[in-house]
């Protein structure tokens, strides 16, 4: 369900006043070739996007790696991460579509994780339905991207049903109850009911393996726009999260992270500079933007938390006064 929720997200953009040249959609490994609804969503629109990045996971793709061939991991990263600073030029909302489960691609090294780190991503994970379930999945998917300091701003949960013990209002007051007490800092931003109007965007999502990159010059592939019936299904996305999703808190929520994730990025081009010190004579110019970069993003970051500390101490110091004021009247 991660493309049809990025699809939802896209138009919840533009239903929130974002212009369709203000956001863009990326989908920078793959393992799927085929030209996705979400894709023909934004040529419909106007919404620049990659369907099929330049990272594709073909039949065969990993043992040829294994074998020597595609370069380094390093390399793969780096492709994904400059197809996305290349879609994300002068926007203010990119979706970055994941692949699979977290790990995926970690084979080769080319997990979205690393992609995450490289880009300064912000996650949003798409969770499963039920509660126990929903939950456990969650978590196996967030500490994946929390092992690598990666921020996790919470999930959607997809797919519930409407009725019966594992109905979506019975589901979402557990949901909502485990997450206020465990992970009070990651937001619940809407479940979603099964809708069997959306089954046919399912094959998208389960489209069949290719034996080969279908753009190897890395031109970007053009789709035709939605049909009628396309459009109907767009439509029925949208009531969707209209009426289940706080899109709203999302893009509130992946604002405020964008320190934190900026840190992350910082810390990884350091690391690799300390791996390679003779990369930095190479490109003195990223060396000194990795440095000033994560300097200003650690001085906000303190900044932040100190106003936020300040904020908190008189908030503490007002409730004291009305106590004491109330217990002297």
């Amino acid at each position: 369900g991660k493309s049809t929720i990025s699809l939802g997200i896209l138009a919840s953009l533009l239903d929130a006043g974002y212009s369709p040249k203000d956001i863009a959609y990326i989908k920078p490994s793959t393992q799927c070739v085929a030209a996705t609804l979400t894709a023909r969503f934004c040529e419909s629109n106007g919404v620049d996007y990659v369907h099929i990045g330049p990272v594709v996971f073909y039949r065969g793709f990993t043992r040829q790696f294994l074998d020597g061939e595609h370069g380094t991991s390093d390399d793969l990263v780096g492709k994904c991460a400059r197809a996305v600073d290349k879609v994300s030029a002068g926007k203010r909302f990119v979706v970055i579509d994941g692949v699979g489960y977290p790990s995926v691609g970690s084979i080769v090294g080319c997990s979205s994780a690393d992609i995450a780190v490289r880009c300064g991503a912000r996650v949003l994970i798409v969770g499963k339905q039920g509660v126990g379930d929903a939950v456990d999945s969650f978590n196996l998917c967030a500490a994946y991207f929390e092992s690598r300091g990666i921020p996790v701003v919470g999930a959607i949960f997809n797919k519930l049903a409407t009725k019966g013990l594992y109905s979506i209002d019975k589901c979402s007051v557990y949901i909502k109850r485990y997450f206020a007490r465990n992970r009070p800092h990651q937001g619940v931003y809407g479940l979603i009911p099964a809708q069997d109007g959306l089954a046919s965007l399912a094959p998208e999502e389960t489209c069949g393996f290719t034996f080969k990159h279908p753009d190897p010059e890395g031109l970007v592939l053009r789709v035709e726009g939605m049909s009628e019936d396309e459009r109907a299904a767009v439509d029925l996305v949208r009531e969707l999260f209209q009426t289940h999703v706080d899109i709203r808190s999302i893009i509130d929520d992946v604002k405020a992270r964008e320190v934190d994730s900026n840190i992350v990025t910082g810390v990884h081009a350091l690391r690799a500079l300390a791996a390679r010190p003779l990369s930095a004579l190479r490109a003195p110019g990223s060396t000194i933007a990795a440095l000033v970069g994560l300097t200003w993003n650690l001085s906000m970051l303190i900044l932040g938390r100190s106003v936020a500390f300040i904020r908190s101490r008189l908030a503490s110091q007002e409730r004291t006064l009305h106590s004491t004021l109330r217990q002297t009247s």
